[in-house]
């Protein structure tokens, strides 16, 4: 039985953090860019996208990392197309998200990603984690949590 595209959107209320479970076949999207940061993975097949003047092929457990005006597109080189599941984060509420873990971190200084994609099983971990506990509208204190651990992994000099 042949799959289709499809997609599943939610959106936390208490945080404005929108969580999007999504699988396609083929062309996936044209290229744009979003005004939010995107911290996803991929789950099933490949996600093949150009972002940064390169051309990425994300596969199962890795991260895919954007910062807010990277124009991105997205295809499935491959029949059985890809799943991926993300969360679209605010620049504002991750500045201030960040400034409340990290008493010392700047008053402006909003992360930047070194790299578009990462294979790092402790941040693959936090950000389903998180993902499933926004996407799921858990209890706020394991969305609070979740969220916690999330930007702790992307604070560590790795992936900034």
């Amino acid at each position: 039985m042949a799959m289709s595209n499809w997609i599943d959107l939610a959106q936390d209320i208490d945080t404005g953090i929108e969580s999007v479970r999504a699988h396609f076949i083929g062309h996936a999207y044209d290229p744009h860019w979003h005004d939010s940061y995107l911290v996803g993975v991929t789950e099933q097949g490949v996600q093949q996208f150009h972002c940064r003047r390169a051309r990425h092929r994300s596969t199962p457990g890795q991260v895919f990392l954007l910062e807010p005006g990277e124009i991105h597109d997205g295809q499935a080189p491959t029949e059985d197309g890809f799943t991926y599941s993300t969360l679209y984060l605010d620049p504002n509420w991750m500045e201030a998200e960040v400034r409340a873990l990290f008493e010392h971190a700047p008053a402006d200084g909003l992360p930047s990603f070194a790299d578009t994609l990462c294979r790092d099983e402790r941040l693959t971990g936090a950000t389903l984690r998180a993902f499933k506990a926004m996407h799921g509208k858990e209890l706020r204190i394991v969305r609070q949590t979740a969220m916690d651990d999330l930007l702790a992994c992307l604070t560590q000099p790795l992936h900034w």
